[in-house]
């Protein structure tokens, strides 16, 4: 029997089907510091979506300290951020390029060594 072709994946932004815009005077695409919800960590990062539905309204961001999707208050929100947790963003970031720089060079030097 022969095989069914794979349907071809859309890429869909989730800023087209979204009701809410705006929340309190937080945006989509804006950056915000906050503290993760359920864990509590530090986070910060761009809005992606907000729902206002529900027993408390919430918002979901890409977190730059992990690179990760995440979910987070609206009550959780740092207005504004500390020195300490600025220097903790910068020291993630700084560590983040000296591995991608690491990988770079470990790249270079194992096609060089096929030539």
């Amino acid at each position: 029997m022969a095989k069914q072709k794979k349907k071809k994946k859309t890429n869909t932004t989730c800023t087209d089907n979204l009701d809410v815009v705006e929340y309190e005077g937080w945006k989509i695409g804006q950056k915000v510091w906050c503290r993760r919800y359920p864990s509590n960590d530090l986070a910060c990062g761009p809005i992606k979506a907000i729902t206002a539905e529900g027993p408390e309204p919430h918002f979901t961001f890409i977190d730059k300290f992990d690179g990760s999707f995440r979910l987070a208050l609206f009550t959780s929100i740092i207005p504004v951020p500390s020195h300490s947790m600025q220097q903790k963003l910068d020291t993630v970031l700084a560590r983040q390029a000296r591995q991608i720089k690491t990988i770079e060079e470990k790249r270079a030097l194992k096609a060089a060594s096929r030539r």
